[in-house]
């Protein structure tokens, strides 16, 4: 029970946190942790009197000089994440099961100056559950990069990004970092990255890095040409037109040595040309539309797939509770005919595994989808969402996939296209900066196609989480 004490701890000092000094002449509250901790910057708290924000708990922490004029520091932060997992029918099945798992994860960086920083991370991910492949690793180096920035101009500036590293692209529907599970994603990667006030242009190329179960076994394999690790390069463009409005536009490579679908098997090598749209129509309008079209071969076969997602919410902004209703479409394309020497097949490449929800059933590949849902904040810190989602294959020559991209059940073109429902659950409740809880919860009623190709069971899943970072 190690982890149980440790957690109780964390949440004592957590709860240190509320006896701070009120603010003085109205400082802003610490900005939050970001998703990618590596984006964090704490320079401003090297000038006390310039420091716009309030003091935070673990200040301490964040900066520590390094030298006398503290151009050169040191930042420390973690995270620990303990979260209970239950299933009733999992995977359609009879199979019941619970477990425990957790993540907890330190890292550090050192600024030498303006120009440059050397960040490192590592990861320790437990599972009670031994089947949970993605969750476990004793601990290894999950980032360890290098990066040097120098200015091109009074706007621009230029970083060089070299090794071990986190990347999520967007909205993350081709490169996301795998929250879901234990061990997020990393990749092992050279990357350019210029940015301007209003946008950034990144390039870069690099290997997934696989997860081993042992202590520090995830082999660095940039430069290993017979390593099995998918490749990812492309180049990537962030534009905001005001303050409102932005687009992305972008290519993405793909590089598998194997890789398997209803159609065809082998080394893969695909290019995915995007484009999103998103930000705010009015001050009630929220939108996000992305379309991507995929080229490239696979065996013998050409590939031919897209991906077109659009995602709309509008706000009731002077309403008790400011509800939300929102409106999600998603239609990821399936391959047509078996034997044609063409692959319709889109491939999300890294998407979360959890893009529909913690229990993982299925993935944006041959789906259409539809997801109606509804957001309310009874209080300015908890927010509860309920989405009802409404899943069919988008061709009925293709099979059910699985994340992040494996096919789970074959094609049957005489079965029902009708996948199933999901209703999806999240309760989000901030109790300070550092400590967070959260209860995600789905419920997927099975539809004619899997009652009629196989286990058909409707599957129920919860898991309760707590967060605690620094």
């Amino acid at each position: 029970m190690k982890w149980g004490i440790l957690f109780l701890s964390m949440l004592c000092i957590a709860q240190s946190g509320k006896g701070q000094e009120p603010a003085e002449n109205q400082l802003l509250p610490p900005p939050p942790f970001q998703t990618e901790r590596a984006g964090e910057q704490y320079g401003y708290l090297k000038d006390k009197g310039k420091n716009p924000y309030e003091k935070g708990l673990w200040d301490g922490l964040k900066f520590i000089p390094l030298n006398e004029d503290g151009h050169f520091y040191l930042t420390l932060g973690g995270e620990f994440r303990p979260r209970l997992e239950i299933y009733t029918n999992r995977n359609w099945t009879s199979e019941d099961e619970t477990f425990y798992s957790q993540r907890l994860n330190f890292h550090t960086q050192i600024h030498l100056g303006q120009y440059v920083r050397i960040y490192g991370e590592i990861y320790h991910g437990y599972t009670s559950n031994a089947r949970q492949l993605t969750q476990d690793d004793q601990i290894d180096l999950h980032q360890a990069f290098v990066e040097f920035k120098t200015p091109l101009s009074a706007e621009g500036r230029l970083a060089v990004r070299l090794g071990r590293q986190e990347m999520g692209l967007g909205a993350g529907r081709l490169a996301d970092l795998r929250d879901g599970p234990n061990i997020r994603r990393s990749f092992d990667m050279a990357r350019l990255i210029y940015q301007r006030k209003n946008g950034s242009i990144q390039a870069f190329y690099g290997k997934e890095v696989l997860v081993g179960f042992k202590a520090f076994d995830n082999k660095f394999s940039l430069f290993d040409n017979d390593a099995s690790n998918a490749e990812l390069w492309g180049v990537y463009g962030s534009f905001s037109f005001n303050d409102q409005r932005s687009i992305e536009i972008y290519y993405l490579g793909f590089q598998s040595k194997f890789s398997a679908y209803s159609d065809v098997a082998g080394a893969e090598s695909r290019h995915s040309f995007g484009l999103r749209s998103f930000g705010m129509v009015g001050k009630k309008w929220k939108y996000n539309t992305e379309v991507i079209y995929q080229l490239g071969t696979i065996g013998d076969s050409d590939i031919g797939a897209f991906n077109i997602e659009t995602d709309w919410h509008y706000i009731f902004a002077g309403a008790k509770w400011k509800p939300t209703l929102g409106l999600k479409f998603d239609w990821s394309s399936g391959d047509k005919a078996i034997g044609d020497g063409r692959l319709r097949t889109f491939n999300p490449m890294f998407v979360n595994p959890a893009i529909y929800s913690l229990a993982g059933l299925n993935t944006p590949v041959n789906l259409l989808s539809i997801h109606p849902s509804i957001t309310v904040y009874p209080r300015q810190n908890f927010m509860v969402n309920l989405e009802y989602a409404l899943l069919f294959r988008a061709s009925v020559a293709d099979g059910l996939y699985g994340p992040p991209r494996f096919q789970t059940r074959m094609a049957n073109e005489k079965a029902d296209r009708h996948l199933g429902d999901v209703i999806g659950l999240l309760l989000f409740y901030a109790h300070n900066r550092n400590l967070s809880f959260n209860l995600r919860g789905s419920y997927f009623i099975s539809g004619g196609f899997l009652e009629e190709t196989g286990d058909s069971e409707s599957t129920f899943q919860i898991a309760p989480t707590a967060n605690f970072k620094f």
